[in-house]
């Protein structure tokens, strides 16, 4: 028979396990700390019995916030939200908890502290058995206490280092010397309650839960911070390299914004007897008048920066290398700063405090900066009681009243993530503003071209008549120069883009032949355990309750029948993945810069997988309907790589125009379509076999007055900012004078437009078209 006792005892240790089951299943159930730490208070509440339970955080400065509480019946005031000061634990009551891992427990009533280490203070390992020592306590902390309204407390402390393996002690509990104090559990109780050590054993088994919880908080905090990171990056890339132009005044309004910045300006450096250019947003510093230089990074000090690098000397700010050499200035309060006294006027009638300035260099070049402005903020602390770091050895606290503190004017500092992120996007500023330099050079060394052309024409007819065929000439170099740029222009356009889709294919290559190889794998290990399972069924019909339950729980026959069709859909979406990288490698076609037999077929295929997501159906914008018909043509002779870029831009411009008459027509029942035909024809003037590649489309067709300039350079039909006019004028000369083809273009409107390509087919044997 059992004792009273041992019934008793067994129930609490029930208990126990019951309590340590909810708080584990609340850490399984969410990610969110708050929630975790807020359910975690209740539940070690509830189970102890006593008035409050609080989760108490420290800060860098070792100050701390009551972040998580629970309690009973309103016995105890609510302290969730306050700030306790630093001094209110003492340094060396910290370290103890750090490198003891001490809890404590005291009893206001006898005047008795308990203390109850887990390290060994001497070599600071675990402890073989739990020590409880008890001795009398200060009466500082005893009238501290009283005047919280508590009669009795525990202590037990929340050690937690991110990215540190834990070595196991004793009933699994974790050393902890190289970590830090997170914060504490705190259990108060109004009247006096005595604490046994099983009760301290279930604390600190729930500590241990907290700390896995707070490992997975963190990890999910630096998951969507990277997450962010990369949308921020992202987004201003898009703008630097995606669209028709470089769009820099947005670029820098997006950097500000990702910043929070309250205003910003991006410098560009220029040629000496050229002014530089400035992009402004937001509020804005000015130079004073007795400066010679109305640009602040005009003055020569800032200059000598740029060049030579910024070294803070005070500890307003911070210096961080990028990879290109220059370095990046953080520097959270510029009226701290003793280098930067010199611009102080310019920032005296605005809000500005922080400066995060970006260096833009390419290569050995300076192209000038990147500025970042932060306004100075206003800080409200919810404080528990007025508290005066000079008095706190004289008297202990006699109020914890809800005092507000409010400080005006504060710098924040400038975080190493913001400063990553500062990295990331010089870069792409820095590449983005050299290609911008490099268009103005070229359009600037245009115009003075054509003005020097134009005068000289002026000149040849004024004076020599005979001269009109050198003038000829001249205009005849002129239009082959303007082609000659808009081929290398296109050509390095293109040929980065190959190479960005070559590297993304083959990034993706290697983990998806990874995953498709196992799935298999997978799949074969999965039907073995599924029947190793039938056969326990069938050798093994009466199976323990426990059994039978978990079975139910996890719907076993669900499981065994929509499992190999996870596992079959998985197979089928790699497969996918495979194919679109093929495509995207046969598109690229890097390795094919010479004439090379290939499969035409596959370079159409591989620019319609890629134009995919332009033919799918979107609001407003029906399915563009792909028809092909394609011949039986054999591996032909060409250059691949300058093929598929006339596919490209021939169905991007099929595309543009459907789109464009679906926007000017939604009233109308209209099927967009496109068409591709190949075939083998027989050239009877050229006595030769040709391949015809034909590309149609139903759209609104190209007026017949302007069909004789499609394919000159800069000529364009829509609208500014959407079009170069290069895209035709590149396929005509990849067609012509690359492959001594023709490209010829037939249209009427209202009835589309086919564009038809003929290339000669040089390893074709010959044959008669009958």
């Amino acid at each position: 028979m059992y004792t009273v006792e041992t019934a008793q005892d067994l129930q609490s240790q029930l208990d126990h396990q019951v309590l340590l089951r909810r708080i584990i299943s609340r850490i399984r159930q969410s990610l969110e700390l708050p929630e975790i730490l807020k359910a975690t208070a209740g539940e070690v509440r509830s189970f102890l019995g006593t008035d409050r339970i609080m989760i108490y955080r420290f800060d860098q400065d070792d100050s701390g916030e009551v972040v998580a509480e629970s309690i009973y019946d309103d016995r105890l005031p609510s302290l969730l939200g306050l700030h306790f000061p630093a001094d209110d634990i003492p340094e060396e009551a910290r370290d103890r908890y750090v490198k003891l891992r001490q809890r404590t427990i005291v009893n206001v009533h006898s005047g008795t502290i308990s203390i109850s280490p887990l390290d060994c203070p001497e070599s600071g390992e675990p402890l073989p058995t739990t020590e409880i020592k008890s001795r009398s306590v200060d009466p500082c902390h005893i009238s501290y206490l009283t005047a919280m309204g508590v009669q009795s407390s525990v202590v037990v402390p929340i050690l937690y280092s991110r990215g540190k393996n834990h070595d196991k002690s004793r009933s699994g509990q974790f050393s902890t010397s190289s970590n830090k104090l997170w914060g504490l559990l705190v259990s108060h109780h109004s009247e006096p309650r005595e604490t046994s050590p099983l009760e301290l054993q279930i604390l600190q088994l729930v500590v241990d839960q907290m700390t896995i919880a707070i490992g997975q908080a963190d990890m999910l905090a630096q998951t969507r911070k990277q997450a962010m990171l990369e949308a921020a990056i992202n987004k201003v890339a898009s703008l630097l390299h995606e669209q028709p132009t470089i769009e820099l005044q947005a670029a820098l309004e997006a950097a500000v914004e990702d910043f929070e910045g309250s205003g910003g300006r991006l410098y560009i450096q220029s040629h000496p007897e050229k002014t530089p250019e400035v992009f402004y947003c937001g509020e804005q510093p000015t130079m004073p008048s007795w400066e010679t230089k109305s640009i602040i990074e005009e003055h020569p000090l800032w200059q000598k920066w740029l060049i030579e690098g910024f070294k803070c000397n005070s500890n307003s700010g911070k210096r961080s290398l990028d990879g290109s050499g220059g370095n990046i200035w953080a520097i959270t309060d510029l009226y701290k700063e003793p280098q930067l006294r010199i611009f102080t006027p310019a920032f005296k009638s605005t809000a500005i405090r922080g400066l995060l300035v970006f260096p833009i260099k390419y290569r050995h070049n300076n192209l000038g900066c990147l500025t970042i402005f932060r306004d100075e903020i206003d800080t409200e602390t919810i404080w528990a009681g007025r508290f005066d770091p000079s008095l706190k050895q004289m008297m202990p606290r006699q109020s914890f009243e809800v005092w507000r503190e409010f400080k005006q004017g504060q710098a924040q500092p400038w975080t190493a993530d913001e400063i990553s992120l500062g990295q990331a996007l010089g870069k792409h500023f820095s590449m983005a503003i050299q290609q911008y330099l490099l268009y103005r050079e070229v359009q600037d060394l245009n115009s003075t071209l054509e003005q020097q052309v134009q005068q000289r024409t002026i000149q040849l007819k004024q004076s020599l008549d005979n001269e009109q065929a050198k003038t000829e000439q001249l205009e005849k170099t002129l239009d082959e120069l303007k082609r000659t740029q808009s081929q290398l222009i296109q050509t390095e356009k293109m040929s980065g883009l190959g190479q960005l889709v070559a590297g993304v294919a083959h990034e993706i290559n290697n983990p998806i032949n990874f995953i498709f190889g196992n799935l298999s794998y997978v799949s074969e290990y999965s039907e073995s355990l599924l029947q190793l399972i039938l056969l326990y069924h069938k050798y093994y019909p009466q199976r323990h309750p426990e059994i039978e339950n978990y079975e139910t729980e996890i719907e076993l026959d669900f499981l065994q029948e929509d499992l190999p069709k996870i596992l079959a859909s998985m197979q089928i979406g790699s497969q996918r993945i495979r194919q679109l990288v093929l495509s995207l490698r046969n598109f690229s076609r890097l390795e094919q810069a010479d004439r090379k037999s290939v499969d035409i077929h596959e370079g159409i295929d591989s620019t319609l997988l890629i134009l995919q997501h332009r033919l799918k159906p979107r609001p407003h914008h029906p399915t563009i309907e792909v028809v092909k018909n394609y011949g039986n043509i054999p591996p032909i002779e060409c250059y691949a790589g300058l093929l598929n870029q006339v596919f490209m831009n021939l169905l991007s411009n099929a595309i543009d125009a459907l789109e464009f008459h679906v926007k000017q027509h939604p009233e109308d029942d209209f099927s967009p379509e496109i068409r591709i035909k190949t075939a083998l024809i027989y050239d009877v003037n050229n006595g030769q076999d040709c391949l015809e590649i034909s590309i149609s489309d139903n759209g609104p067709g190209i007026p017949s007055n302007i069909q004789a300039s499609i394919f000159d350079p800069f000529f364009t039909t829509k609208p500014v900012g959407l079009g170069t006019g290069l895209g035709l004028s590149i396929s005509y000369q990849i067609v012509v004078e690359k492959h001594q083809g023709q490209i010829n273009c037939c249209s009427e409107p209202g009835q589309g437009t086919e564009f038809r390509i003929t290339i000669p087919a040089y390893n074709i044997s010959r044959t008669k078209s009958k």
